[in-house]
């Protein structure tokens, strides 16, 4: 059989539609059923239809976790991405010591989330943190910041908590896109009277655009599903103030067990996620293949 054959690459193909149908497909279906059931460990299995979904929606907890996720994870992508661009070109334009560079630049990849909460719950603690002592040392507070404790600036850690995290993940993409740009472009464009930011702005952000995209959706995806930071960090509150919609899910299937009503908020939350992530691709591929 060729490699050209369109038989052979069928059958290359199959070991990985068969992943992805045990490790996608067939979780997604299950909870597509169990979300139509009533699914706890009082009452008999029945099936509910779409009652579980019209709770999900008449729950005030939704709501508030819905919108909690959501500015984390926007707010966590546009800090990631805007950090990640400005150490992904300051890494390449180092020549002496790069691999150093590089190498230091990626340890707190290497953190899982919990661990970096914990670690910066440490950090931003009102009575025992660092950044309490150091703003205090400088003059520029008379009294301890209680930055986990207020509702704003407990969605701000998590937001920074996060980014700490994935900032290393977006610079290695970006800085392998930059690396792929021909030098060049930059050489023509000095000549042609180009400072630093008309090149980024018309020469490293456009080719490096595809490594945007696919950054910001990774780690839009990963921050929307995913509460590790806030269940290390603050444990959702007080007072629910960082309820992230991944607690919310947490807490119907270990604490309340309503297994039927945490498989309707699980497909509610990826309808969401692909409502985020659908214009992205849609802008990526279709758009740019007509330019």
């Amino acid at each position: 059989m060729r490699m050209s054959n369109a038989r052979f690459g069928f059958l290359c193909s199959v070991p990985g539609l068969i992943g992805l149908f045990a490790f996608i497909f067939y979780p997604l279906m299950y909870s597509i059923y169990i979300s139509l059931l009533r699914y706890d460990i009082i009452h008999p299995i029945v099936f509910r239809g779409l009652r579980n979904y019209g709770w999900i929606f008449s729950s005030s907890d939704f709501y508030l976790s819905w919108r909690i996720s959501t500015t984390y994870s926007l707010g966590s992508t546009s800090l990631t991405l805007s950090l990640g661009l400005i150490l992904a070109h300051s890494l390449h334009r180092i020549t002496r010591g790069s691999a150093v560079f590089r190498t230091l630049s990626i340890l707190p990849w290497a953190a899982p989330l919990v661990i970096s909460g914990l670690m910066w719950r440490w950090i931003l603690s009102k009575d025992l943190g660092i950044i309490n002592y150091l703003l205090r040392s400088l003059g520029l507070i008379n009294e301890n910041i209680g930055f986990l404790l207020h509702p704003s600036l407990g969605i701000i850690s998590g937001i920074w908590a996060s980014s700490w995290c994935y900032i290393p993940f977006m610079t290695i993409i970006l800085l392998a896109g930059l690396e792929s740009i021909p030098e060049s472009l930059y050489e023509a464009a000095e000549i042609d009277g180009a400072d630093q930011l008309q090149k980024f702005w018309y020469i490293s952000l456009p080719m490096n655009k595809h490594q945007v995209l696919i950054g910001c959706l990774i780690i839009l995806m990963f921050t929307f599903r995913t509460p590790d930071i806030f269940f290390s960090l603050t444990e959702g509150g007080p007072a629910k103030f960082t309820y992230h919609a991944g607690l919310f899910l947490m807490d119907l299937i270990y604490r309340y067990h309503y297994f039927g009503r945490a498989g309707a908020l699980s497909i509610v939350l990826f309808l969401t996620v692909l409502g985020f992530v659908l214009p992205l691709l849609y802008y990526g591929i279709v758009k740019t293949r007509k330019l």
